[in-house]
């Protein structure tokens, strides 16, 4: 299993902001995102690439019309 921070590499902080983790294990990859102290979320990387290429055409879909 290979478990990587994403930061926002845009924030002003010394070390940047950790949004999520990324997880890879088994071939698949996920994001692992801190709910509270103790409790974690883990959503399909799959589930995160068809919901935002979703919204890209439909942004497209509203520039062409």
């Amino acid at each position: 299993m290979i478990k990587r921070a994403i930061r926002n590499l845009h924030s002003n902080k010394t070390v940047p902001t950790r949004v999520f983790d990324v997880i890879a294990e088994g071939g698949k990859l996920e994001l692992e995102v801190k709910l509270n102290k103790n409790s974690f979320e883990r959503i399909a990387w799959d589930d995160v690439v068809y919901q935002v290429e979703t919204v890209r055409k439909e942004i497209e879909k509203e520039i062409t019309e």
